[in-house]
């Protein structure tokens, strides 16, 4: 079940009417060449639509609904999603996952270090000791060292950009974070890129210790919704992207249908930005036969495949409890009612459904 399926039928009708879905790969949101001879965009999966704009989930493992779980006397508190890095020497998954009061969103407790020998789990949080930080949100890259050509895990956490070796860590301070609220960083051509929460610049730095200076703007004109929560990443081809949760406070009933993604593009000069509006939605299918319709997905991060960098996995912040009802009774929009919910963190995998 798809919020996708009904635009993605659009699309087809529109291209058997004789459209033209593209003249460049721009118009293929960079997520798929343009057949220049057929004006039809050829997509890289787990991109789908008539411009490549819908990102598609497959049927996922039900025990993946949510990744932490906790000891038998903690079992309701809230985690909100954090960073899944593989180590590619141990081929291990570690994930860093903030912990919350139940019924809390506001302030972490801790953050939670899981390792599994699966992307979708089980993670043991018992291996590893949890780290002792209040920060909300952290973000992560990887990238390879030019000179050894070794994997650099790194750590955004804070106000401080930690790395080590190994995904696992330990973790030594590197430089300090320049845009603290939501990182979102990624590599490219011996340069740091990053932007923040509300994604509307990129900095760039040849170090972690800086300097940092502007490189582009993001512009946000037409936008119905405000986005958050950047995942930054540059494909296979160089081009740049930017997924966010986005929102509209407004919206309390039939939350199924409300904002809730956005994707940002540019070829890989990085200068020229272009978006689409929801490249994914709120329904996800579960190998038990189940289905649930999630309020709000927020603070997306992505996994990929090593050897062709193709999207594999997406998780997410997830209010594990209000559907499509919503929470207008308690006086609160579809993004709001994650504030009483249990949440968890929901990873989705990407492919043909």
């Amino acid at each position: 079940m798809s919020a996708a399926l009904p635009r993605l039928a659009l699309a087809a009708g529109l291209l058997a009417a004789g459209a033209r879905a593209c003249a460049t790969d721009f118009d293929c949101s960079l997520n798929g060449v343009c057949d220049t001879s057929t004006g039809e965009c050829a997509c890289d999966s787990p991109w789908a639509g008539s411009q490549c704009e819908q990102l598609v989930y497959a049927v996922t493992p039900a025990a993946c609904k949510n990744l932490w779980v906790g000891p038998s006397t903690n079992d309701t508190l809230n985690t909100w999603n954090g960073p899944i890095l593989h180590d590619a020497a141990t081929n291990t998954y570690h994930l860093y996952d903030p912990v919350y009061e139940h019924a809390s969103l506001w302030s972490v407790l801790y953050t939670a270090h899981g390792v599994a020998s699966n992307i979708e789990g089980p993670y043991d949080f018992t291996k590893y000791p949890s780290i002792e930080s209040t920060a909300s949100n952290p973000g992560y890259l990887i990238y390879t060292n030019a000179s050894t050509g070794a994997p650099v895990y790194t750590f955004w956490l804070g106000n401080d950009i930690l790395v080590s070796d190994s995904a696992a860590g330990p973790w030594t301070r590197a430089g300090a974070n320049p845009m603290p609220s939501n990182t979102a960083p990624a590599y490219s051509k011996g340069a740091f890129f990053v932007t923040d929460q509300s994604t509307d610049s990129v900095i760039t730095a040849t170090s972690l210790a800086g300097p940092w200076t502007p490189f582009a703007s993001i512009p946000h004109k037409g936008l119905q919704y405000t986005v958050e929560d950047p995942y930054m990443w540059v494909d296979p081809r160089g081009n740049f992207h930017v997924i966010n949760h986005a929102y509209n406070t407004g919206q309390r009933v039939n939350c199924s249908t409300s904002w809730v993604s956005s994707h940002f593009f540019a070829a890989s000069d990085g200068k020229v930005w272009g978006h689409t509006d929801q490249p994914y939605g709120h329904y996800v299918s579960f190998d038990d036969g189940s289905w649930h319709s999630f309020c709000t997905l927020e603070r997306p991060s992505l996994n990929f495949d090593a050897a062709s960098g193709a999207l594999t996995h997406i998780h997410f912040a997830a209010d594990l409890v209000t559907q499509d009802e919503g929470c207008a009774s308690r006086g609160k929009g579809c993004v709001d009612c994650k504030y009483d919910d249990h949440a968890g963190t929901l990873l989705v995998v990407l492919g043909a459904q």
